[in-house]
């Protein structure tokens, strides 16, 4: 299941805001929903509050009751069906917290429906009933979907409270045995979270070998059989975790040090894992003393993994704010790509204002928000295609216009204006003064010569 197009009615800066999500008619996968959507625009323009009201739309689709006080309405593909859903139907009666609705894509045949809807109790009476769906068909359900969603910041950063390894026990993670949640958020202040849901998979993968290994049918097998058998499906999280992180803490002469990993084994255990330096395999680098983007990069993408680890998630839905956070440059060239391989099943949705990232999104992924002369939010295509140079993504999709600083700009004109008296230079001693000026200045800031 994947969201084709968002619709908001009226909500902040959003006015009768339609975007489609879909690939256009002259795209391999024409008609299809976007697997990775890309929000750029500048500051204000609502890239993070479209995923945050998106992760709340979603999220309602899980639960029994809703409490979202405004409507933002998503058509969702699902298998080769197309419906609509509401996230609060206003003024419905009799009053009833469970105010959402699945209506069949019939209504696309009713005129400005969705803004009425948001409107007007009586014509959603009178006109939309005969549209309504089921809604148990479509429900997200927890262990088969998974809806996460990464904000830009928190309201708490327990990574600053972070002397040692976060705090949890074995005790804390076999609470996670009665079941995941569908919903989560990855943040600075979910670490602790993170920490037990890793504990957890090392204590899952002890129960899960010692029930293989009971089988009737594995009774007879040799013990090296037997390992290697469960290995192929079941393998550990540490080491996966470690192929994960060592792509990026390598830039950083860092590694993950699985090797001197101690597994809890007592109620009251924790799993004790460091990073260490490539360098010096006896120093040990504290979560606490990481720079900034790499911690908060590991403790994100690590804890993403690990909700996907060895799962089949039908339906996925990753939402990330600002992925770029603090991260060096050559860091983000293949940042997308990483999430989307430790996916599956999963529409991606992101908001930057990194060139480097958009880049990695085809122009049609692209969706650049800006203010029309109302004030209110409008929605258009990339241009740039993928992989293309950052600064010409600045220029095409971010719409810059001048890229150079105020100095530079300073001698770009200065670099013009020397150009201009070449031309009009009529001795070979001033042409060739001119032309060492201009070629010092070129080389210097790259201007053509």
């Amino acid at each position: 299941m994947k969201i084709c197009k968002l619709i908001v009615p009226d909500y902040q800066q959003f006015k009768n805001f339609e975007l489609d999500l879909t690939y256009p008619e002259d795209h391999p996968k024409a008609g299809k929903p976007l697997d990775k959507v890309c929000f750029i625009g500048t500051n204000g323009t609502g890239k993070s509050t479209l995923l945050r009201i998106i992760d709340s739309s979603l999220q309602s689709m899980s639960y029994k009751e809703n409490d979202a006080s405004y409507n933002i309405i998503l058509k969702l593909k699902k298998n080769k069906s197309n419906f609509y859903y509401s996230s609060y139907l206003r003024g419905v009666n009799p009053p009833d917290r469970k105010l959402r609705g699945y209506f069949s894509s019939d209504i696309d045949k009713e005129k400005d429906w969705f803004y009425i809807l948001e409107k007007d109790t009586l014509s959603f009476k009178n006109r939309f009933l005969k549209y309504l769906l089921e809604e148990t068909n479509f429900q997200l359900k927890a262990n088969d979907d998974l809806i996460i969603y990464s904000p830009a910041e928190s309201n708490e950063n327990h990574l600053l409270d972070l002397n040692d390894i976060p705090e949890t026990n074995v005790n804390e993670a076999l609470s996670l045995f009665d079941g995941l949640e569908i919903s989560y958020e990855i943040s600075n202040s979910h670490i602790k979270e993170f920490w037990k849901l890793l504990v957890f998979l090392v204590k899952k993968r002890e129960n899960e070998r010692e029930i293989f290994e009971n089988k009737e049918e594995n009774l007879n097998k040799t013990k090296k059989h037997l390992i290697e058998e469960f290995e192929k499906i079941n393998p550990k999280i540490l080491e996966k975790l470690s192929e994960l992180w060592n792509r990026i803490l390598a830039k950083a002469g860092l590694e993950f040090d699985i090797k001197n990993a101690i597994i809890p084994r007592q109620l009251k255990d924790n799993l004790i894992a460091y990073i260490k330096l490539k360098s010096d395999n006896n120093t040990i680098i504290r979560y606490k003393e990481l720079s900034t983007g790499i911690r908060n990069f590991i403790f994100r993408l690590g804890y993403i993994f690990a909700l996907y680890f060895n799962r089949k998630i039908s339906n996925g839905f990753l939402l990330v704010d600002e992925p770029e956070n603090s991260l060096y440059p050559e860091f983000l060239y293949d940042l997308v790509d990483v999430y989307c391989g430790i996916t599956q099943n999963t529409q991606l949705f992101m908001a930057t204002h990194n060139p480097i990232i958009a880049a990695q999104f085809e122009p049609c992924e692209r969706v650049i928000l800006e203010f029309d002369k109302n004030g209110y939010v409008t929605a258009d295509r990339g241009a740039a295609p993928i992989g293309d140079d950052p600064n010409h993504i600045l220029t095409q999709d971010f719409d810059l216009k001048n890229l150079l600083g105020k100095e530079g700009q300073k001698m770009w004109e200065e670099y013009v204006e020397l150009k201009k008296k070449l031309i009009r230079a009529t001795s070979i001693e001033e042409k060739d003064q001119l032309i060492s000026q201009i070629s010092s200045i070129g080389d210097k800031y790259n201007f053509e010569v």
